[in-house]
């Protein structure tokens, strides 16, 4: 009896190693219904796959935003396929997998700089306009054009002003601190 209960479990096991293998097998997100449909397997996901916004990184094709469109403002993000992974806007590991996907683990700390303000700008505001130069309507008193630098803990901290049309047009300054891993400290 003890031997049919070892094989079970053991076959149970077995069993459970090649789902989990199974479900870590890449999946094939090339198209935005193949982005769709994946979502819509995903019941923690709450949007109405009508108004999803889908905005792929041109610098990486590991990396899909996800955002959702409602009828009175523009697209806010949801979250992000990194490598077919789904991760909800709000997980504390998204920044820093993105960033590795870009290759932050082996760069410098200049590379780091300019892929940390490429995923602020490309990932996590890609549905906010970044500003560049003051927009005519920008009543704010001191403006600044997105500004990267790293601190003497090696942290990299973007800041940034973006424009936003809600009711009426916006206006929203962010700061974003990396850590040295990748991990998005503050926001």
């Amino acid at each position: 009896m003890k031997k049919l209960i070892k094989i079970s479990v053991a076959f149970v096991c077995f069993s459970c190693i090649q789902a989990g293998c199974a479900s870590a097998q890449p999946v094939d997100l090339s198209t935005d219904k193949a982005v769709r449909e994946k979502l819509a397997k995903n019941t923690d996901f709450k949007s109405n796959p009508d108004n999803l916004c889908i905005e792929r990184l041109k610098e990486s094709a590991k990396i899909i935003v996800i955002g959702n469109h409602a009828n009175d403002r523009d697209c806010r993000i949801d979250g992000v396929f990194v490598d077919s992974r789904y991760f909800d806007a709000g997980d504390a590991t998204l920044s820093k997998t993105a960033l590795n996907a870009l290759g932050w683990k082996m760069a410098n700390q200049q590379k780091r700089e300019n892929l940390a303000k490429l995923w602020v700008e490309n990932g996590l505001l890609v549905f906010y306009r970044v500003l560049y130069t003051r927009d005519k309507d920008f009543k704010e008193a001191e403006f600044q054009p997105p500004k990267v630098v790293s601190n003497e803990n090696g942290e990299t901290v973007v800041t940034l002003w973006t424009s936003i049309m809600n009711r009426k047009k916006e206006f929203e300054f962010f700061k974003f601190i990396f850590a040295v891993d990748g991990s998005l400290l503050k926001s």
